[in-house]
């Protein structure tokens, strides 16, 4: 939810500031990092499940994350070469992903100790 906020947030500041294409470019690129992150869950929920029917490692599950990574280089590519969307924005959207972590662990730690302080 922090990426989606966050990512409105951001593409309505490069609307203003910037340009259209800017802040459909940080759309983008946060839709496909919260893609990215749903396909991971997805891929190693699959990896996991296929090597306990197998009882070991097997050929989908060798194959899966290189496949997903190789399905994000090619959305990388076709966004990037359509030349339609401005790559700085994209590179703002993909970063929101990453503020978003920072922003849900430091809401999760809040008042938390930290695991190597000793307790009082």
């Amino acid at each position: 939810m922090a990426t989606i906020i966050l990512a409105a947030i951001t593409a309505a500041l490069l609307f203003a500031k910037a340009s259209p294409r800017a802040a459909v470019g940080c759309l983008l690129g946060a839709a496909l990092m919260m893609i990215n992150l749903s396909l991971l869950s997805l891929t190693v929920r699959g990896v996991l499940a296929s090597a306990k029917r197998a009882g070991g490692v097997n050929t989908l599950g060798l194959l899966a994350a290189p496949l997903k990574m190789l399905f994000l280089i090619a959305v990388v590519y076709a966004v990037i070469s359509s030349e339609r969307v401005s790559l700085f924005g994209f590179t703002v959207g993909t970063l929101t992903q990453i503020a978003a972590i920072f922003i849900e662990v430091g809401r999760a730690c809040w008042g938390q100790p930290l695991p190597l302080q000793p307790d009082r």
